[in-house]
């Protein structure tokens, strides 16, 4: 890969600037290379871990879908179809609810109860309940049932591993208050005064595997541009009919059926998914930040037309876009938009999070272009506010070097390259996104070229730059 020289420096005058033209055959060979040092061209998709396809694999199928529209080579396709057999392969129905699905406990919590028995004194234990969202904290939970008990007086007690029955601590001195520590992660408050016989009972969740619909958003996007090549294109038919067939009946029934249990209907705000009602949830039952509902509705969109889709998918696909678009908030000085990582209704009352991250939010945006590019919520104008976000608030104004703010709000540090995946698709509505997605790209090394090629030259094509096949 080192002889390899990726950009052909010929300068073409378009609009009255001066872009420097791809070689679009020497960055999908470039890429390819790249792709094969990687797990033998497996990437992640042999992982049954849902976290590792998510943020793994989906940039590396989602770069197979990118590099098939920019170049229309079935190698491509190829790449998708292998990749998702295997995904398929490592899914599992741990639950026993009838539906595949892949799981992770990296996002879990470790949760615990506590009360006081019936006992003699009016002595406490504190907090009631509490959850503990560190991961490798939480890991430290057995999910065992222990019990704090005063057996031969009230100045000493012991703690009990139901489970074990093995004393975790014993003889631990009390004076009319102590802190609890050893049962990991949690901390407990014993106070008041106690009486011999006093007990406490602490039961305590530990970390599970869940199911995230943000991961399979991620890497089922590209699966359905494939789905919709070759449903849509005659001559793919032969070659990848039977895939595709294959994987959008995978897709109806584990994905889009299973994930119909946790839909939320907003009305007219529109709706999304909720997080799973499992109490090792960090938000068990609340609606999904943007990004995350918007990672699958963006699959919605692509398959919504596409002959032998779920027959809700388009309306589900639409409420989304609606929902995020009900969210998002006019900057009048610059004509852009700015949003939260988060809105939510609890209890009534409506919420939020700060504005969205420059990394999340590529999520957000590709939601945005793929309902613009099919007609659904958000318009053109749409659109161009959301570039102005990325031109005229996150830009750091650096033509020769470029990097974006960390949020959507143009917060610092800018430390972001201009090449942030999705915000570089922006460059359909204008093409300053282009010209500095070039100059972050072309100050990258030969292998990080190769790496973001796909999204270069995607970036490229939306443009409407002349590529050089």
């Amino acid at each position: 890969m080192r002889e390899l020289c990726i950009i052909v420096v010929i300068f073409v005058v378009m609009t009255g600037v001066a872009r420097a033209q791809l070689d679009v055959a020497k960055l999908a060979e470039a890429h390819k290379a790249f792709d094969m040092a990687r797990n033998e061209g497996k990437g992640n998709s042999d992982s049954a871990n849902s976290g590792s396809l998510g943020w793994g694999e989906g940039g590396i199928i989602n770069a197979y879908a990118q590099l098939w529209e920019a170049t229309e080579d079935t190698y491509w396709l190829e790449k998708i179809s292998d990749h998702f057999h295997r995904i398929m392969a490592n899914a599992s129905d741990p639950d026993g609810d009838g539906y595949l699905s892949w799981q992770t406990p990296g996002y879990s919590c470790a949760v615990a109860w506590a009360e006081r028995l019936h006992n003699v004194s009016a002595a406490e234990i504190a907090p009631a309940y509490q959850k503990n969202m560190s991961g490798k904290a939480a890991a430290k939970c057995t999910g065992h049932v222990y019990m704090i008990e005063f057996q031969e007086g009230a100045d000493k007690f012991r703690i009990r591993d139901c489970d074990t029955c093995e004393v975790v601590a014993d003889g631990v001195d009390y004076q009319g208050k102590a802190t609890i520590t050893q049962i990991e992660p949690f901390k407990l408050t014993i106070s008041g005064e106690a009486h011999q016989g006093d007990r406490f009972l602490v039961r305590t969740a530990g970390p599970e595997g869940i199911e995230y619909t943000v991961h399979q958003g991620m890497f089922v996007y590209p699966v359905a541009k494939f789905i919709e090549a070759v449903k849509t294109r005659p001559e793919l038919q032969e070659q990848f009919g039977a895939d595709a067939d294959e994987f959008l009946t995978f897709i109806n029934k584990h994905l889009f059926e299973k994930n119909e249990r946790d839909w939320l209907d907003m009305g007219e705000l529109g709706g999304g998914y909720r997080f799973e009602p499992k109490v090792t949830d960090r938000f068990p039952n609340r609606i999904m930040p943007h990004n995350q509902y918007g990672a699958l509705a963006r699959a919605w969109l692509v398959l919504k037309d596409v002959e032998g889709a779920h027959p809700l998918m388009a309306q589900r696909a639409e409420q989304m876009a609606r929902y995020f678009h009900s969210y998002l908030e006019l900057d009048e000085e610059n004509d852009a938009y700015r949003w939260h990582y988060w809105d939510w209704t609890e209890y009534g009352e409506p919420g939020n999070s700060g504005w969205e991250d420059t990394s999340h939010g590529h999520i957000d945006v590709s939601l945005a272009v793929e309902a613009a590019r099919r007609d659904v919520v958000f318009t053109d104008e749409d659109m161009v506010r959301i570039a102005n976000t990325w031109l005229k608030v996150m830009w750091n104004q650096d033509e020769e070097n470029p990097k974006m703010a960390a949020g959507v709000d143009g917060r610092e540090p800018y430390k972001f390259s201009s090449l942030l995946v999705s915000w570089s698709e922006l460059s359909q509505w204008d093409k300053q996104v282009y010209d500095l997605a070039l100059k972050a790209f072309l100050a990258k090394d030969e292998e990080q070229q190769a790496r973001w090629a796909g999204a270069m030259l995607l970036c490229a094509k939306r443009a409407g730059v002349e590529l050089e096949q």
